[in-house]
């Protein structure tokens, strides 16, 4: 059966969406517990949220990428090994308009946008609520958009490097538990 890019790429986009699911309990249980813990609650939290995106996606990737190369070897298709760039820029397509909203929002001032990123981006809510804490956009610091950058480029790598691990049948078992020997 040949490999459905189609299929994949869809796919791709209820992954990033899955991952956005996930960000609102991260969410939820950081502001559960953010009034004691302070700023510690914030930095565990957000890297619980990022950790989020790139296991989901990585596990996605890694599952399309033992498909592809199983097409590609008893069918003769020709998806390649970068494929998983694709599917990972198509999970970020969300997250990355709610960004540009955000931009236009903050230096238009013809809106405030801030409070929807925030929960339209709850993975990353805890460490946005470091630089916005409050939910009006003049009070945001520009450096968020530095922190937004990064956490996009989260979405094609952490699926480039599973597809690439599944395409090329690498067994983390053996990479983890037993390093290789």
């Amino acid at each position: 059966m040949k490999y459905n890019r189609r299929s994949a790429l869809l796919y791709g986009l209820l992954k990033g969406l899955q991952t956005e699911f996930f960000g609102i309990f991260v969410m939820l249980f950081f502001w559960a517990v953010a009034k004691a813990m302070g700023l510690f609650a914030n930095l565990m939290f957000g890297f619980m949220g990022i950790m989020c995106v790139v296991c989901i996606l990585a596990d996605f990737g890694l599952k399309e990428g033992s498909k592809a190369a199983n097409a590609d070897t008893l069918h003769g298709d020709n998806v390649g090994r970068n494929f998983g760039t694709i599917t990972g820029l198509i999970a970020m397509i969300p997250f990355a308009l709610t960004a540009v909203i955000l931009a236009v929002s903050k230096f238009s001032g013809a809106f405030d946008f801030l409070a929807a990123f925030k929960i339209a981006n709850a993975c990353l809510f805890p460490i946005i609520d470091i630089f916005a804490h409050s939910a009006y956009i003049k009070d945001m610091s520009p450096a968020v958009f530095l922190l937004i950058l990064p956490y996009l480029g989260l979405f094609p790598l952490s699926t480039y490097i599973g597809f690439k691990w599944g395409y090329d049948k690498v067994d983390l078992k053996d990479k983890i538990v037993y390093k290789n020997k």
